[in-house]
């Protein structure tokens, strides 16, 4: 009788274990998968992430362009380069509905009296549009805003 309740005993303990490994199992089985979902949403967003060098130069004091600031960002692809610029420096603009914003001064440079304009270029082309429409897309974009008189 003694050795049936053992058998018992056994059996229903080595059942028991078998069932109380199995969520364990199962647990540890859903980690890896959320380590690994969460490797590759980080990797997403590091892909989403792009390097913009933004340059200020003024054009109105010296025959050559003197560079007056530069800085480097990580933003996410799609950021609009004003969004950027106002991070960057204390930016004067006015907003029209139709055409975007127009920068008046950077850093406090620029002046409508003396027509000194802000333009800007991404990576070495005129903007078409204004800066709060223009989107970075390509890593590694160089943005030179330049104080031009005209």
């Amino acid at each position: 009788m003694k050795k049936k309740i053992l058998a018992v005993v056994v059996a229903s303990a080595a059942f028991m274990g078998l069932f109380a490994s199995q969520p364990v199992q199962k647990q540890n089985v859903q980690a890896a998968k959320n380590t690994k979902t969460a490797k590759k949403t980080t990797k997403k967003a590091k892909a989403k992430q792009i390097s913009v060098t933004y340059t200020l130069k003024d054009t109105t004091k010296a025959k050559n362009k003197q560079t007056l600031a530069k800085k480097t960002f990580k933003v996410k692809k799609g950021t609009s380069v004003f969004t950027v610029l106002k991070k960057a420096w204390k930016v004067n603009y006015t907003k029209s509905s139709k055409y975007g914003v127009f920068i008046t001064k950077i850093k406090g440079l620029g002046d409508e009296k003396k027509k000194l304009y802000w333009t800007y270029t991404v990576d070495g082309k005129m903007a078409e549009v204004a800066a709060d429409k223009q989107k970075l897309t390509k890593n590694k974009s160089k943005v030179v805003f330049t104080l031009k008189q005209y």
